[in-house]
């Protein structure tokens, strides 16, 4: 339980004053990145370079970061731009093949009804029958994919040598960047329309060199609650742009992270290398235990672990849970860094917020 302020030293009270300032200033460059990120993919050049020279005046104007901040960019940027460049090529062949489509509802509509559906996801009180609606997943496909994809991108990157020098975690991130290297297998568990898989498969083009992503060697194992619906939306369209030019096979599964694991899916979990999960744990709040706990279990040594949530609250829970304190469980084969905006700051790991972004926690099993 944290102290009131009244119970804090003058040291604690300053250190309290210095991360929420810390964590001002990181929402603010966040925000930037993020508005960056949107002009991109809207093909904007004014609005991306007028937020690229605020997030310049904003990095120089911080005296403790500016340094590090610089020689982040200068290393991430020509890595970044080639992986995300691969995001939008995809993007925007996916989107081709729905303007090629005679569609009844055009993108305005699909916005439209994409809004109902992303509100209740928020809420976890999202229920099938709000999938069948084709149009209203293809409007969150064009609101979330690039974003999307493009956090697996930014979170996954920090892994880099160049990137993680500083990081309290740095064994755990090692262990999860030397597997990297040798993807084969992806698991995107509540996989949407895809947009997980397509950021990692975007990372190892740009990040990881060795990887040869042209080998036609990976297998994308693509898991969701509505794995049908999903499929006539978005999947069927872009399994072929995705097995043509990068992989071997794209395997659709339906998955309800509710219920116990299949018994059908063990050998695919058994081979599997990365396991990718983005705002699962938030929609289905804590009826997720059992599936996970099953999961880890059943995952190989040296599995990674990758998670993405709005908040952290969820995922603190999954920490609590793998503690050796806490009954015998799987979990606590797990080894855990954060790779969010608390990545390089121990004492906001544990806040239940994150700096104008989500809370990204990545896991090896050892």
């Amino acid at each position: 339980m944290p102290k009131a302020n009244s119970q804090l030293s003058d040291a604690e009270k300053k250190a309290k004053k210095q991360l929420k300032a810390e964590l001002k200033y990181q929402r603010k460059v966040q925000k930037l990145k993020t508005r960056i990120q949107h002009a991109i993919s809207r093909n904007d050049p004014m609005v991306e370079q007028s937020a690229r020279i605020e997030l310049d005046e904003l990095l120089r104007n911080n005296d403790i970061l500016h340094d590090q901040r610089q020689q982040e960019r200068a290393c991430n940027d020509e890595q970044s731009g080639e992986s995300m460049k691969l995001v939008r090529d995809i993007f925007h062949r996916l989107l081709s093949e729905w303007d090629n489509q005679d569609q009844s509802f055009g993108k305005a509509e699909q916005n439209k009804r994409a809004k109902d559906l992303l509100q209740h996801m928020t809420k976890g009180t999202q229920a099938l029958t709000m999938f069948q609606d084709v149009t209203a997943l293809r409007g969150y496909t064009r609101q979330k994919f690039y974003s999307r994809a493009g956090l697996i991108v930014e979170s996954l990157g920090k892994l880099s040598p160049e990137q993680s020098s500083l990081s309290n975690q740095k064994n755990v991130i090692d262990a999860c960047w030397k597997k990297l290297e040798k993807i084969n297998r992806v698991c995107s568990i509540g996989c949407g329309p895809g947009c997980d898989a397509v950021g990692l498969l975007a990372f190892l083009r740009g990040y990881v060199p060795n990887h040869n992503v042209n080998s036609s060697s990976m297998h994308f194992v693509l898991l969701d609650y509505a794995i049908e619906e999903w499929k006539d939306a978005v999947l069927d369209d872009l399994e072929p742009i995705l097995t043509q030019s990068f992989a071997s096979l794209v395997t659709c599964e339906h998955c309800d992270v509710t219920t116990p694991l299949l018994e059908k899916h063990v050998h695919l979990i058994a081979t599997t290398d990365i396991f990718l999960t983005s705002y699962l744990l938030t929609e289905t709040r804590d009826k997720w235990f059992a599936y996970f706990i099953e999961l880890v279990d059943k995952a190989k040594e040296g599995a990674v672990f990758y998670f993405a949530e709005p908040l952290p609250w969820q995922l603190h829970r999954l920490i609590r849970m793998s503690a050796p304190e806490s009954d015998p469980s799987p979990l606590q084969k797990l080894r855990f860094a954060w790779i969010d905006s608390s990545m390089n700051y121990p004492e906001l790991q544990e806040l239940d917020g994150r700096a104008g972004g989500p809370a990204i926690l990545l896991a090896i099993k050892v």
